[in-house]
């Protein structure tokens, strides 16, 4: 009895990681694309009384985004775990890898980082004037712009990883260098890391997925 529970439950978490490549990037993006929603009903001005107005108004709603949003953050670090572990397979050693978790886990940092300070206003909107509200508000552009700025680290060395050994299609590993280096150009970064990152996380998780199921199959 006690071996076939240990058996079931080892085949539930073999499973689990043969769709963790998949899941991961999907939950991760839903998650994000709640959170942000959520925020921005509770407000989207500029002028520090509005902003101010909004946490007292919407204090509820900008601490479930925050929660929402990191929880998303937290599955892509997992995803992370996976595709290194993957890439040094693939590399056959650790060094382009390496630098692409270190960018991940770097990016995913700023990404904790980025719903902070509106979850700060929202706790201390009672202690805090309308000048205060305004730069907490605007603290988080900071953030964003260090998860754009450090994404590419992940990009150009997962895009160049893929280019030597084709565990991604050639087309793919092109597509993922340029859209780091859309990222650098200060203009359209914005847009990359909003619209294209997170498309390029779940198409890269539809590969993993399919190789990570055609392996048990080619291996019977």
């Amino acid at each position: 009895m006690t071996e076939t529970a240990v058996s079931t439950g080892l085949g539930r978490t073999r499973d689990w990681e043969r769709y963790t490549p998949l899941a991961a990037p999907v939950i991760a993006v839903v998650l994000w694309v709640i959170g942000l929603i959520l925020a921005t009903d509770a407000g989207d001005h500029n002028k520090g009384s509005q902003i101010l107005a909004d946490y007292k108004a919407h204090d509820t709603e900008y601490l479930v985004a925050g929660l929402i949003w990191s929880i998303g953050v937290i599955v892509f670090i997992w995803f992370l775990g996976h595709l290194r572990t993957r890439l040094i397979a693939t590399e056959g050693g650790d060094r382009l890898a390496a630098t692409a978790f270190a960018g991940g886990v770097a990016a995913a940092i700023f990404g904790l980082l980025l719903p902070g300070p509106d979850m700060a206003g929202a706790l201390n909107k009672d202690d805090i004037d309308a000048s205060g509200a305004s730069t907490l508000h605007h603290l988080s552009d900071a953030f964003f712009i260090g998860a754009e700025y450090v994404l590419p680290v992940l990009l150009f060395a997962t895009g160049l990883i893929a280019l030597r050994s084709l565990f991604l299609p050639k087309w793919f590993a092109w597509v993922t260098i340029v859209i780091g280096i859309l990222l650098l150009i200060g203009p359209i970064g914005w847009a990359a890391l909003i619209f294209a990152f997170p498309l390029w996380l779940i198409v890269t998780g539809v590969f993993l997925w399919r190789a990570a199921t055609a392996a048990p199959r080619s291996a019977i």
